[in-house]
């Protein structure tokens, strides 16, 4: 009597009975199969074709394939007797055991270089599947992709830290000046000139003589005074003698008389002057102002610091 696909179905997750059923499913890939719908019909009706006639002997079980596309539940109808069933695809599927072998039936031939679809012998059994093509190292070549996106973004995280730490070293550099060459200050030495005013000495030299007529003393001290303290100027000693000088003169034409003479000479002399001399500091023309230029400090240890 023929199993139900509700028997089969039970007996999918009972290794007991799964036994019976001559499929080559691990507990796993049993599992997988009575966990979907679709791939239990598609067993169910392959186990049926497989059945063995009064006549024949049974046929091999059908070649493990994981590469066929996922069907979902009902989009299609059970599949014919000579297609073979789908098990859901999982980014590890256990390979079909090597100890089993199974006899074609007569007429009947499996090709060794090709056992079910999406087996390649360069890179042994493992499963085939769109967005999952093994590269040559046996490594699907996805994680070689995201080892790429690690990298990038690795480098793309770097360069955003340089950047913030550029804007941050220039908002926060610090400038100031540097002094290359200290300022000369400017020297100065002493140096004597002529102020422009004049010293008057008095000498103790009298310009007249004893029995000399008073007015002719009195022209001689007038022309010596006016030799010495007119038409310059004179210094705060000069003007003081001078004007003492002009008075004694002033006196001598006020008592002039006819017959008039010197009898004795006084204490006033002849007039001489000099130029005032004076010092001032002169400069030596050596100031020479500091040589410098602006310097920047970032972070405060790159550029110049002080």
């Amino acid at each position: 009597m023929t199993m139900s696909l509700e028997d089969f179905h039970a007996a999918l997750v009972r290794p007991d009975l799964r036994a019976t059923l001559g499929l080559p499913l691990t507990d796993l890939e049993a599992q997988q199969v009575a966990g979907d719908p679709a791939s239990t019909q598609s067993w169910y009706a392959y186990w049926l074709s497989i059945q063995p006639s009064p006549a024949a002997a049974p046929p091999p079980p059908p070649a493990y394939a994981v590469s066929a596309p996922y069907a979902p539940p009902g989009s299609e109808s059970a599949p014919a007797a000579d297609s073979q069933p789908t098990i859901p695809i999982h980014d590890t599927v256990p390979a079909a055991r090597a100890d089993q072998v199974f006899a074609a039936p007569a007429g009947q031939a499996y090709a060794a270089t090709q056992p079910y679809p999406g087996y390649d012998p360069a890179y042994g059994a493992a499963p085939g599947y769109p967005g999952h093509l093994p590269g040559p190292d046996g490594q699907p070549v996805k994680k070689k992709r995201v080892g790429l996106w690690v990298t990038l973004s690795v480098l793309g995280a770097l360069f955003v830290i340089a950047a913030i730490v550029v804007v941050f070293a220039f908002t926060t550099a610090r400038h100031w000046t540097k002094t290359d060459v200290p300022e000369q200050p400017e020297t100065f030495h002493s140096e004597e000139f002529e102020s422009g005013r004049y010293d008057v000495a008095m000498d103790s030299t009298n310009p007249c003589t004893v029995n000399q007529d008073w007015t002719d003393c009195t022209d001689l001290m007038a022309a010596t005074y006016t030799a010495s303290c007119v038409g310059v100027e004179l210094t705060e000693a000069a003007t003081a003698l001078c004007t003492e000088y002009s008075g004694a003169i002033d006196e001598m034409r006020a008592q002039d008389g006819d017959g008039y003479y010197v009898a004795t000479l006084g204490t006033y002399g002849t007039l001489s002057r000099t130029p005032e001399i004076d010092t001032r500091q002169v400069s030596n023309d050596d100031y020479r102002p500091a040589e410098t230029h602006e310097a920047v400090c970032y972070l405060g240890f790159l550029g110049e610091c002080e």
